[in-house]
């Protein structure tokens, strides 16, 4: 739960050598999704194996904008001992983009099956969507335009850091399920939980660089 917190993420870091125009980002994530889901709809000539299709591209999309969420902070570190850096909201704009891209899955789940969608489905739906946005909420910074914020920087680090540990469940338990199931095989899944794994390495490596370089920062004995 240490390496999972947002200590590493969500524009954290100090950064502004290399000046890239953030602001068009998150819609071209959601942008991409939707052509994703669309495409494959209009692929399939609207039959439900066409929503299918468009719901696990989108799964499979928004793992992988979640997986550059999780590294952008760590590696921006990493990249400032070598000499370079990048902007300190990119890793905040990529977790708002994995926000939308994936609000955007639930919707491709939810649509289609609105009528006979199961309780336990739809439940999934809720609940998944409400942790999405308190993701998204919990990226923005705490004070804004002078104004004072709505809850404490430990509540905020307490929400966030439980949103990320849940999404990070979600990818591994299901690529997991797919390994060991009596499923057909896909490459897919293996390489998700490889790089959920690697995710979960570079964030506790992030944060041994950070306690060893603030020990201040270790909690006491």
């Amino acid at each position: 739960m240490v390496a999972l917190d947002n200590h590493a993420m969500f524009g954290s870091g100090r950064a502004s050598r290399l000046r890239i125009t953030l602001a068009p980002l998150v819609a071209g994530i959601a942008l991409v999704v939707v052509a994703l889901v669309l495409g494959a709809i209009l692929f399939r000539g609207f039959a439900e194996n066409g929503f299918r299709l468009g719901s696990q591209l989108a799964w499979r999309y928004t793992f992988f904008v979640f997986f550059a969420a999780l590294l952008a902070e760590p590696a921006g570190r990493i990249a400032a001992r070598f000499g370079f850096s990048w902007p300190e909201s990119l890793s905040r704009k990529l977790a708002w983009g994995f926000c939308a891209s994936y609000g955007i899955y639930l919707l491709s789940v939810f649509l289609p099956n609105v009528i006979r969608l199961s309780g336990g489905a739809t439940l999934m739906v809720l609940f998944s969507g409400t942790v999405a946005l308190v993701m998204a909420l919990t990226a923005a910074p705490l004070k804004r335009f002078g104004r004072a914020p709505l809850i404490g920087e430990r509540t905020r680090r307490t929400m966030q850091g439980l949103a990320i540990i849940y999404f990070w469940s979600c990818y591994s338990l299901m690529a997991l399920a797919r390994i060991s199931g009596p499923h057909r095989p896909d490459a897919f899944y293996d390489i998700s939980l490889l790089l959920m794994v690697a995710a979960l390495l570079a964030r506790f490596a992030d944060r041994w660089f950070a306690d060893r370089e603030n020990p201040q920062s270790l909690p006491a004995v």
